[in-house]
């Protein structure tokens, strides 16, 4: 402990920022010198789901979700702390709180953070539990012009009642995770009102009262939209619709099959996408990838997509889960469409890992021609969950005997243990008489 006091003050402030606050005020016992020590630092993180300490000399420990004193306690000990804090700025103001918490503490805490020139806030709202029914909380309109607010997350039941007038000119990075809108419009004047946002991240999933989507942007440089529960809306079919010039990375994930997305073709600067969509109607989603270097894809696809071309002339990293009864097809075409590709990366879809016994729909039919990337280019090959059925070995051979650059070629194996050895052999035969300067790597799975 003498060791750490003698750390300086801006070095301990560091490591106790990394800290709960409840453990962070608890240090006030170490000695003379740490007793002040906690009003220094410049981020603060409450959490109500957690045992809470009183700044007293007890440090009785309470479980603040059993009843709504113990919450009263929480609340005590939060706004004591605020008031205590000495910090000239507070980096970050931090709360998990759950269902005892009301519209009014938080923005009451929200208002001193405000004072205090925070810069970023993260609100999660616990749900479910305990078998309580929930209030939404409220945000105040205090903070839909706080001018200095660089990062917002929220999370779960908390309600955007989004003001014309809202303006956040410093706001960079914004999480709404399971939030609630008060009407469609809201998501759109939030967005309207931060004109340097560069990272949006957004989990639509429960929200029963969205439909359509719109991200229009010319600032925005990364962008996450997830959905993994949506609801039917009488048979009105929402769209996601994304224009963001300056986008460089990309991810979606869909799980409902409820959406349509349309995505500017002119996203010159998009490096990077991530999309996992069991929607079938995906040429225009598709269409808008043309320039990514990296490109990971879990779909449900059509034969009408098969049909268009699209040339991914940046391409040289991919990665493609097989599920989909069209799998082998996008595989090819994504070869076919990728003259440049120097990685490919290959995974038995991960709902199917619990039952190795399942391969993967369809069957593999190779090229007309062998394509420019294994020819020219293709370098690594990687397959994850990989069980050595007869589609499965048909491929390998196939870019073992035509990937004419190809360094190492890399196998986790999903299959019994009593059936490893034979699959691995079976690998071994197969870079023997079709590579010498192929390296093969077995990782267990």
């Amino acid at each position: 402990m003498d060791r750490i006091s003698n750390l300086s003050d801006d070095l301990l402030l560091k490591i106790l920022s990394t800290f709960p606050t409840k453990d962070v005020v608890a240090t006030t016992l170490l000695s003379k010198r740490w007793k002040f020590l906690w009003t220094m630092v410049h981020k603060l993180d409450f959490d109500d789901n957690w045992e809470c300490y009183y700044l007293d000399q007890d440090y009785n420990k309470h479980d603040v979700n059993s009843d709504p004193s113990k919450y009263g306690s929480f609340v005590q000990f939060v706004d004591r702390v605020m008031v205590l804090h000495k910090a000239p700025v507070l980096e970050t103001l931090k709360f998990k709180v759950g269902h005892w918490c009301n519209s009014e503490d938080m923005a009451h805490w929200i208002r001193i953070g405000i004072v205090r020139h925070f810069r970023e806030l993260e609100i999660s709202h616990s749900v479910g539990y305990n078998g309580y029914r929930h209030q939404s909380i409220l945000l105040p309109r205090s903070l839909y012009m706080y001018a200095k607010l660089e990062v917002l997350k929220l999370t779960n039941m908390i309600d955007l009642d989004v003001p014309t007038d809202v303006c956040l000119p410093s706001l960079k990075s914004l999480h709404l995770l399971r939030v609630e809108y008060k009407t469609d419009e809201c998501h759109r004047k939030l967005l309207s009102g931060c004109p340097v946002l560069e990272e949006l991240v957004v989990d639509k999933s429960e929200n029963s009262y969205m439909k359509n989507f719109y991200v229009v942007m010319s600032s925005l440089e990364r962008l996450s939209i997830l959905d993994t529960w949506g609801y039917e809306k009488d048979g009105f079919v929402p769209k996601v619709v994304i224009n963001a010039p300056s986008l460089k990375y990309l991810k979606i994930i869909d799980l409902t099959g409820n959406h349509l997305y349309c995505l500017s073709e002119n996203m010159p600067d998009l490096a990077e996408a991530n999309v996992n969509i069991i929607h079938e109607s995906l040429e225009m989603l598709m269409g808008s990838l043309t320039s990514v270097k990296r490109l990971s894809l879990c779909l449900a696809v059509s034969a009408s997509m098969l049909e268009r071309r699209i040339v991914f002339n940046q391409l040289v990293h991919l990665e493609l889960c097989g599920c989909g009864p069209k799998w082998w097809d996008l595989l090819t075409w994504m070869l076919q469409s990728s003259p440049k590709l120097h990685v490919l990366k290959l995974e038995n879809c991960k709902e199917r890992s619990r039952c190795s016994v399942n391969p993967i729909e369809g069957h593999w039919g190779q090229p007309n021609s062998v394509p420019e990337c294994l020819r020219l280019h293709l370098n690594t090959f990687k397959w994850k969950r990989y069980d050595g059925r007869r589609e499965e070995k048909k491929l390998v051979a196939y870019i073992l005997n035509n990937a004419r650059c190809l360094n190492t070629a890399t196998f986790s194996l999903l299959t019994f243990e009593d059936k490893k050895k034979k699959v691995a052999r079976e690998l071994k035969e197969l870079v023997s008489m079709s590579s010498s300067s192929c390296q093969l790597l077995i990782d267990e799975f």
